[in-house]
C-alpha cells in the first residue's frame, strides 16, 4: 500500500486500548480531542485494518486509536485528518477523509466522517455530497480554522468535465456549499484533469487557498491538452460564506511544466499564504495582500513542497520526502530556522506543529509507519508509532 502512497505525487490516478474519548477532564486548548487538559495531534493510517483505514491521536505522549464508524474494506479512513470546532463546545472534533467510500452505489464517491470530541460526545456524523459522483474521491483534502470546515473533491466532475474538481465548505453543521472553478466568480476555468481542491487552507476572514496542481498553464478560455502541462496554479477565495464569491488565481510562477504548483498550500497567520511546487522542487511566499515575496528552493529531485505546515508563531515546516528532509523557515523573509538531517524513507511525507512541537509523518517507517516529535528546544527527535498499522502517518493535523 505504501507504493501507492509514494507515488501519489507524480501522477493522480487514481489489546485493551483506551479510546480516545475516555476522559472526565474539561477539555483545553485549540486541539484538546480526549479532554485531558493537553492540546492533541491526529495520525491518519488510511490502509490499517484491512484497507478500511483507522485514526490515532497522540495524547500526552501516548497514540490513542480513534473508534471508527462502520468502514468497508478499501474506504481509506484517514486519508486526510484536521482537527475543528464543528458542534462550537470547548472540545476540538476530529475530521476524518475517506475518499474511497462508495456512496449509494457509486464507487469512491468518497465520504468525510466527523468525530466529536470530549467525554460524552454526540455521535459520529457523515458528510458526503448532495449529488455523490463515482470516483470524486470526496475527502481527499481538508482544511479547517474554528467551525468553518473544507472537504475537497478533486476527481469530481464539472458539469461534463472530468475530474475538474470541487471544493465543499460548511459552518459548523450548516449546509455544505459546493465552490469549483465552474462557480460564478471564482477565477480560472474547469477543465479536464485540473483537480481543483488538491490541497487547501483556511486563511483569514473565512477566506480559502485551493490548490490546482495539475491545471495546464494553456492560456485564457477552456483548453484540453495545450500549454504547459501540469504547471499548476492557486485560487484564493476571500469569503467561502460571502453571497457573491470573490477570487484571485495565481499562476505557477515559473511558468513550467510539471510544476505542480499547488500540490501543497499554507496559510501563515500574520504573513500570508504559501504554496509547494514540489517539481522542481520549490515554495512561492506572499503577503497577505497575495503579493509574492520570497521563493524558497531546494535543488535536487527530492519533492521539495510536497508537504507543508504553519505554525501560530509565523514558521512554516517544508517536507521533501523523497530525500527524506524537512525544513523550518521563517515566513516572513524566508530564511532558515531549522534542518533536519535527512532521514531513511518518507520523512517529511505529512507534516503538522501543535503548541512548541513540530510532528513529522514517515509512513513508511518500520514496522507500521511512525512520526517524529521534535520539540522547538530539543535537538533530538523522538518516535512514536501504533502497536499495529500499516501507514501510520500518511496524514496529520495539530
Amino acid at each position: 500500500m505504501l507504493l501507492l502512497v509514494a507515488a501519489a505525487w507524480l501522477a493522480p490516478q487514481a489489546a485493551a486500548t483506551a479510546t480516545a474519548t475516555a476522559s472526565g477532564a474539561a477539555c483545553a486548548g485549540a486541539s484538546d480531542f480526549d479532554g485531558d487538559g493537553v492540546d492533541d495531534v491526529a495520525v491518519g493510517d488510511p490502509f490499517a485494518e484491512g484497507q478500511r483505514g483507522a485514526v490515532h491521536v497522540l495524547s500526552g505522549g501516548k497514540v490513542v486509536p480513534v473508534p471508527a464508524p462502520e468502514l468497508s474494506e478499501g474506504d481509506g479512513f484517514g486519508w486526510s485528518v484536521r482537527l475543528a470546532k464543528v458542534n462550537g463546545d470547548v472540545c476540538a472534533d476530529l475530521v476524518v477523509g475517506a475518499p474511497y467510500t462508495d456512496v449509494d452505489g457509486r464507487e469512491d464517491a468518497g465520504a468525510a466522517y466527523v468525530i466529536f470530541g470530549g467525554a460524552a460526545p454526540p455521535p459520529t456524523q457523515r458528510i458526503v455530497a448532495p449529488d455523490p459522483q463515482r470516483g470524486a474521491r470526496l475527502g481527499w483534502s481538508m482544511a479547517a480554522r474554528g467551525d468553518l470546515v473544507a472537504i475537497s473533491a478533486p476527481y469530481e466532475d464539472d458539469g461534463q468535465i472530468a475530474d475538474a474538481g470541487a471544493v465543499y465548505v460548511r459552518r459548523g453543521s450548516g449546509e455544505l456549499i459546493r465552490i469549483s472553478q465552474g462557480s460564478t466568480d471564482v477565477r480560472g476555468n474547469s477543465e479536464v484533469g485540473d483537480q481543483f481542491g488538491w490541497s487547501l487552507a483556511i486563511g483569514q476572514g473565512n477566506g480559502l487557498v485551493v490548490g490546482v496542481p495539475y491545471e495546464n498553464d494553456d492560456g485564457a478560455g477552456q483548453q484540453v491538452d495545450s500549454g504547459k502541462v501540469d504547471s499548476g496554479s492557486v485560487v484564493v477565495v476571500a469569503d467561502v460564506l460571502a453571497e457573491e464569491l470573490v477570487s484571485v488565481k495565481l499562476d505557477s510562477p515559473t511558468d513550467a511544466s510539471d510544476d505542480r504548483y499547488g500540490y501543497a498550500v499554507a496559510w501563515v497567520d500574520g504573513v500570508g499564504p504559501a504554496v509547494g511546487a514540489p517539481g522542481p522542487g520549490y515554495v512561492q511566499l506572499y503577503d497577505d495582500k497575495l503579493a509574492p515575496t520570497t521563493r524558497v528552493r531546494q535543488p535536487g529531485q527530492e519533492a521539495f513542497g510536497f508537504s507543508l505546515a504553519a505554525s501560530a508563531d509565523g514558521r512554516l515546516a517544508i517536507g521533501a520526502p523523497y530525500g527524506g528532509s524537512v525544513r523550518i523557515i521563517t515566513a516572513a523573509d524566508g530564511k532558515d530556522s531549522r534542518r533536519f538531517a535527512p532521514a531513511d524513507g518518507l520523512f517529511g511525507h505529512a507534516l503538522a506543529f501543535s503548541g512548541n512541537k513540530l510532528f513529522v509523518g514517515q509512513p513508511d517507517g518500520l514496522p507500521y509507519g511512525k512520526v517524529s516529535v521534535a520539540a522547538r528546544n530539543s535537538d533530538g527527535l523522538e518516535a512514536v508509532q501504533p502497536t499495529k498499522g500499516v501507514d501510520f502517518g500518511v496524514s496529520l493535523a495539530g
